[in-house]
């Protein structure tokens, strides 16, 4: 080795020592055995691989030298582990793999992002949404759902026309609650029933939401006459539609009182605002069927050119054949006040148009317009709907019947349920209608389908088909359940196929020649009529007398 080798190793080794002869030696002794040792480990991890050169095998000697001489120095620091090749620098920090060691790499598919579910703030934010939700909403559920956040809040409580559908039915606040002593003392009775809603209408026109509401439901709440009468006839108001329906603490007299001081011929002009009140139809009323969707089926049959049968939507009750339409009984004065309103205000019932109501067909009596053999009748409400089929023997009606989009509008009742997103009469009179028909309207009031009007399917006859009924009478007596013949015994199908009315049975009522054959027997043993629907403890050939007593068993000994 060179001197100037020698000097480098002696100072990298201890750089402050001028002469280290002893030191020299066994590092130059230690510097060989590693060297060695690094060359066998080297044959056994490369046995081909190139010898080094001698300067180069004294420069890697030297640099192991230097790195063991400093962790003996501080241990702690460095760690006392040998060296592996790579750190010696024997082995390439980076070297080329060979094609078994590739491994190829898969190519991570694209996973589709999760849809985004809008939160129920960014939602009600499309005021088409919050526009056709709020009406299926209660007024506490509103008031709830403005509460719940500020945005919320300044949504609802902003947005015009969002109360415009009120229903204040399901809402607790409008009950009646118990009255203190002094209220007794100092309020008078429809003061105290209306003290409620009162409270309420002060409270939503504070946050300026009583101006919006157009459509005012006040079903079954205790509704005094004089509360009506502040909501029609005050301008604090701007209602379209009223529904005081089944309402409590209702006085009907004063209510029809203030119905006609609202449409008296010296009014303000454009009073009243109330343009349509439901008051006679019952207060629950069944959403209107809606028609199921046509089928895959159904859509190739029409282009092909076969006309399938799809479900048809269900008419109104007024336009079928439902018999009586309400429950209770109308107070009377009502038909006086609907042909006073006739053109102002609209009603959930409109008046009989039967011929005997009409003086104007008889003021020319001749041959052709013979006078009627009943008396005439004053006006009266329809409280009876025949259906669009009309008389059973003609199809018709003398006055003719109501066609929807071509009679005068003041023919056709508001319809139930009312509409949620429309405040207007048009809409709450427009009955379903079904392409290539015209819904018909037939319907009278009960003295002019006196001895008429079969109890059982609905059926009538007019004064056309049948100019001389007779009168219905009772042909049992309270404790009877069928008809005795006196005399001889008649003919099982006599009077059966007459037309016109009888009753024969207390719960059928009366009833035509069609319903008679389907629920009447003529008694095998007594030959009488019995009812097989009502009758218990008959049998198909004989009534329940004959059925469950001996007599009929007592003749034959005879």
């Amino acid at each position: 080795m060179s001197d100037a080798l020698w000097v480098s190793l002696i100072s990298a080794i201890d750089p402050g020592t001028d002469t280290m002869p002893a030191l020299l030696q066994s590092t130059i002794h230690l510097l060989e055995s590693e060297l060695v040792k690094a060359r066998a480990a080297l044959e056994e991890i490369q046995p081909h691989a190139p010898l080094l050169r001698l300067g180069d095998e004294v420069a890697v000697g030297a640099m192991e030298a230097y790195r063991q001489n400093l962790i003996g120095r501080a241990p702690d620091f460095y760690g006392a582990r040998r060296l592996t090749p790579k750190e010696l620098g024997l082995e390439p920090m980076v070297r080329d793999l060979t094609p078994m060691e590739i491994v190829p790499t898969p190519i991570a598919q694209p996973q589709p992002a999760a849809p985004r579910r809008a939160p129920l703030e960014e939602m009600l934010t499309n005021s088409l949404i919050l526009d056709h939700m709020a009406p299926y909403l209660s007024t506490p559920s509103m008031m709830a759902l403005a509460s719940s956040s500020r945005l919320l809040h300044n949504m609802i409580t902003q947005t015009p026309y969002l109360f415009r559908h009120l229903d204040l039915s399901r809402c607790k606040g409008a009950q009646l609650r118990t009255a203190t002593p002094h209220e007794n003392d100092t309020m008078t009775e429809d003061e105290f029933y209306a003290t409620p809603l009162r409270r309420i209408f002060s409270s939503l026109e504070r946050r300026s939401i009583l101006q919006d509401v157009r459509t005012l439901v006040l079903d079954g709440l205790p509704v005094p006459a004089d509360l009506v009468a502040d909501i029609i006839l005050t301008d604090r108001f701007n209602i379209n539609i009223l529904s005081i329906r089944e309402c409590r603490h209702l006085n009907e007299r004063k209510l029809m009182q203030v119905i006609q001081h609202a449409v008296r011929p010296t009014r303000p002009e454009g009073n009243p605002r109330v343009k349509g009140i439901y008051h006679f139809s019952p207060m629950h009323i069944a959403p209107r069927p809606v028609p199921e969707p046509e089928s895959l089926e159904q859509l190739i049959g029409q282009r092909r050119g076969r006309v399938l049968k799809s479900p048809l939507p269900q008419q109104n009750e007024w336009y079928s054949q439902s018999g009586k339409l309400f429950k209770h009984s109308l107070e009377e004065g009502w038909a006086q006040t609907l042909q006073k309103c006739e053109g102002i205000i609209a009603f959930d019932a409109v008046l009989c148009r039967g011929p005997r109501h009409d003086v104007s067909l008889y003021t020319e009596i001749d041959e052709e317009h013979p006078p009627p053999e009943d008396p005439m009748l004053g006006p009266a409400v329809a409280t009876v709907a025949l259906g669009p089929r009309g008389c059973d023997g003609c199809h018709s009606s003398p006055e003719g019947p109501a066609i929807w989009g071509q009679s005068p509008d003041v023919q056709f009742p508001l319809l139930g349920p009312m509409p949620l997103h429309l405040s207007s009469v048009a809409a709450a009179k427009r009955p379903e209608l079904i392409p290539g028909r015209h819904p018909v309207l037939i319907a009278r009031c009960t003295d002019c389908l006196t001895d008429r009007w079969c109890h059982r399917c609905n059926k009538w006859f007019c004064a056309n088909c049948l100019p001389n009924p007779q009168h219905v009478r009772a042909n049992l007596s309270p404790h009877q359940t069928a008809i005795r013949p006196h005399g001889v015994p008649r003919h099982p199908n006599q009077e059966r196929l007459q037309r016109g009315v009888s009753k024969d049975c207390w719960e059928c009522g009366p009833t035509c020649a069609s319903c008679k054959r389907d629920c009447q027997r003529t008694c095998q043993s007594c030959q009488g009529d019995y009812c097989i629907e009502h009758n218990e403890g008959c049998s198909a050939t004989m009534c329940d007398w004959c059925n469950t007593s001996a007599r009929h068993r007592m003749r034959s000994f005879h």
